[in-house]
């Protein structure tokens, strides 16, 4: 018989009623890690199918249905019927590659989020209506090119678990969760898909233009993430957290316009 668990203990009159549950380092094998709101979670990527809504007014508006009840490279299933949303739409931000330490990393904001049927057959899903900053932020431009022209086709999400079953010898998955609090969502980090920039900008869903924005605010970081931005663009002059991926970037938009 499979072990149905939960991480919610009684509630002690010190802790508030919505702060996270303790969870088993042990039981979660070291992955446990700290999400943007100083709450012990999880991380992970969902399938997502993305289109442009007909009455986003020419605004830079996609909507993603995440729907992967599939096992995971942890061998993990996500229910989506289980996700708990307040405490993500306090704050709804779409970021790149789960960065939060800096605003250049905020590639827009969900205008609704909820869990919708939409799944596979007529599974519920994860709903999003992301508009992206496409304005102010050269990063979200491209992000939302490559989304857009379906280059880009998976979200991240982090969260805390909150009751799961554990597999036994005759499932398919060694943890499946049933409820889930939503922190994060993210976009696929840009950097480690460089292949999606290239085709974005073969296909015309990325503009030139955009990467040469884009590079001009990313120079300054080319040689040395210690230091801090030299560059004309409002989002640098500042030491910033997540240079690492941001080099990868630099290097990544800088073969691109050598060779186009």
């Amino acid at each position: 018989m499979r072990n149905l668990t939960s991480s919610l203990p009684p509630c002690s009159p010190t802790v508030e009623a919505n702060a996270a549950p303790a969870l088993n380092t042990s039981e979660f094998s070291g992955r446990l890690l700290t999400l943007s709101n100083g709450q012990p979670g999880l991380r992970g990527s969902l399938r997502a199918q993305t289109r442009e809504p007909a009455e986003n007014n020419g605004r830079p508006i996609l909507d993603f249905l995440c729907s992967d009840e599939t096992l995971d490279r942890f061998d993990e299933i996500i229910v989506a019927s289980g996700w708990k949303l307040e405490n993500y739409q306090k704050n709804p931000v779409f970021q790149n590659a789960h960065q939060y330490g800096d605003i250049l990393f905020t590639l827009g904001r969900a205008l609704n989020t909820e869990v919708r049927p939409g799944g596979e057959g007529g599974s519920a899903a994860l709903f999003q209506r992301i508009e992206f900053a496409t304005d102010v932020n050269p990063l979200a431009k491209i992000a939302y090119g490559l989304y857009r022209g379906k280059f880009l086709n998976a979200v991240s999400v982090g969260f805390t678990p909150l009751r799961w079953e554990n597999g036994s010898p005759g499932t398919t998955f060694r943890r499946r969760y049933l409820e889930q609090e939503l922190l994060e969502v993210s976009a696929v980090s840009i950097p480690a898909n460089p292949r999606a920039l290239q085709l974005g900008l073969k296909s015309g869903a990325v503009e030139e233009g955009d990467l040469q924005e884009l590079a001009a605010m990313l120079r300054g970081i080319r040689t040395s993430t210690a230091q801090p931005v030299k560059s004309s663009h409002p989002f640098c002059g500042r030491n910033v957290p997540g240079g690492a991926e941001l080099l990868q970037l630099a290097h990544a938009v800088s073969r691109l316009l050598q060779r186009f």
